[in-house]
């Protein structure tokens, strides 16, 4: 019992995984142009012991029912059903020898057709372990064929201004659809239409719709297929007719008396072109000095006044009529015509004026720009660091210079609201702090006096006027003898009196009711 349980596990084990390790081998899908060739892989995995293949059979599933294509048989050998005779064959060479290998029985599938689109199955037969199958499917397709024409052969431009279709681009008998746009620079509309047909293949039809003009005439339309990430062009250009566009040409408004070779002429822009032109001259007749030659009115011999009046010009074609006129007016003498050169050399330079100041508005700005640059670079504490410049005359002043202005007249009050304190109340000062180091605090006293050349200050009140002191010599000294801080001094035309023994003979030093210092 405990044998027959051993071979049991042994049976399960290693024989059953060998049998199920046999496959097929194919691929997941195919696909072909309808007229190419394709091959339809079919290849068997044998196990390990291999089993003996019996045959080989292609089958095509059509719904749901299995036809034969090929059969391969190691002893009746190699069989195509005859739909497929011509078109399909065994690739490998080795399938239809006497003893055939029949391990690889990949058929080769010949000018494909639509029909042939569908699930191949390929069977193999084994002994002991039974059949094997695999399947795949072929895909089949068609490239259309591309298509462009006008939509109608004659297009013309009509007043009604009504959309018209001017151009169809088809995609005809394609597997599957194509995608059909347009290119070109003429505003206009599509309309785009699929069809099935009954082989499976699909029309694509696509219509550019626009309003007929004179300026769509010679305009190209351009129609991109694309199928399959292939890209296929065809382009038409528009044929549009219309009807003649007319001017009138010749007359300049300097036809004056006896001028002579003047003429009018009629141009016409025309799709056909013009076939017939008419002069006539409204509201009456061509005189006879005037010739006719199709297109051109030529006035011969010298102008008169005989010669005014309103010409107009008929001109014909196959789409209709259409007429322009223009009125003559003869002047007894000729008017000042502008020479064409001078008109040039206006213009040259007016055009190298604009340039001239576009150039220096360039100019302009980048200097600003570059300006404003270099001051958002300084910083406020590079500012700050660098040391504070005096002006020239707060340094010591250099001998023999006369000083005739106060060193810094914002720091003191003024002279004439000094001498004339009735009329000017002296307005609010707040202390200097720290206090200014260069003024004398201690006046040095020297009994030299020198003269005054006239009156700076009275007792009395003044008239609102101020004359300044005129000195010969006033030097600005710092007193090398420090004095008293308290001493009142003399200022020209005042008699001031110090305190109680000192004295008040000075005529040099500086004042401490008003801050000045006078020499």
């Amino acid at each position: 019992m405990d044998h027959a349980g051993l071979w049991i596990f042994l049976i399960t084990t290693c024989v059953i995984p060998e049998v199920n390790g046999q496959t097929v081998e194919m691929d997941d899908g195919k696909s072909g142009y309808v007229g190419s060739k394709v091959d339809l892989r079919c290849r068997f995995i044998n196990s390990s012991p291999p089993v003996k293949i019996s045959q080989v059979t292609w089958q095509k599933l059509v719904n749901g029912t299995k036809q034969s294509v090929a059969i391969a048989n190691p002893s009746l050998g190699v069989s195509v059903a005859p739909p497929y005779r011509d078109r399909v064959t065994f690739r490998n060479a080795a399938v239809r020898r006497r003893t055939p290998s029949l391990e690889d029985t990949t058929i080769i599938f010949s000018s494909l057709r639509l029909s042939d689109e569908a699930t191949y199955i390929c069977e193999y037969t084994t002994f002991p372990a039974g059949n094997r199958e695999n399947s795949v499917n072929l895909t089949v397709h068609v490239r259309p064929t591309t298509q462009m024409s006008l939509s109608s052969p004659t297009l013309v431009a009509r007043s009604s201004n009504l959309k018209t279709p001017v151009a169809t681009c088809i995609s005809a008998n394609g597997k599957p659809p194509g995608t059909i746009r347009w290119e070109t620079r003429v505003p206009g509309e599509v309309t785009t239409r699929e069809y099935r047909n009954s082989d499976g293949t699909f029309t694509v039809q696509s219509d550019y719709i626009l309003v007929p003009s004179k300026e769509t005439h010679r305009e190209t339309l351009t129609c991109v297929t694309t199928y399959n990430e292939e890209v296929y062009t065809d382009s038409v250009t528009l044929d549009i007719q219309y009807e003649p566009d007319v001017t009138v040409e010749g007359f300049d408004g300097n036809w004056y008396l006896n001028r002579e070779n003047v003429r009018l002429t009629c141009q016409a822009d025309a799709n056909p072109a013009v076939s017939l032109y008419q002069w006539r001259l409204v509201n009456g007749s061509i005189p006879s000095s005037v010739e006719v030659r199709d297109s051109i009115l030529l006035f011969k011999g010298p102008i008169t006044y005989d010669l005014q009046g309103t010409y107009a010009c008929d001109a014909t074609n196959s789409i209709g009529t259409t007429s322009a006129s223009v009125e003559v007016n003869i002047i007894e003498k000729p008017q000042p015509q502008i020479a064409t050169g001078d008109v040039v050399s206006v213009i040259a330079l007016l055009l190298a004026a604009g340039v001239l100041m576009g150039i220096t508005i360039t100019v302009l700005v980048l200097k600003i720009r570059t300006r404003k640059d270099n001051t958002s670079n300084d910083s406020p504490s590079r500012k700050l660091s660098q040391p504070i410049k005096r002006r020239p005359g707060e340094d010591i002043q250099h001998l023999g210079k006369f000083y005739e202005e106060l060193p810094n007249t914002a720091d003191y009050v003024s002279y004439r609201l000094a001498c004339n304190k009735e009329d000017y109340p002296e307005p609010y000062s707040p202390p200097i702090n720290p206090p200014l180091s260069f003024l004398p605090q201690n006046p040095h006293h020297t009994s030299q006096t020198m003269p005054s050349k006239g009156t700076s200050c009275t007792g009395t009140p003044s008239k609102n006027t101020f004359n300044p002191p005129s000195y010969t010599t006033a030097i600005f000294k710092y007193p090398s003898v420090p004095g008293t801080s308290g001493q009142l001094t003399e200022v020209t035309g005042f008699k001031a009196e110090a305190p109680a023994g000192q004295s008040s003979s000075v005529s040099r030093g500086w004042s401490k009711d008003t801050d000045l210092f006078f020499a």
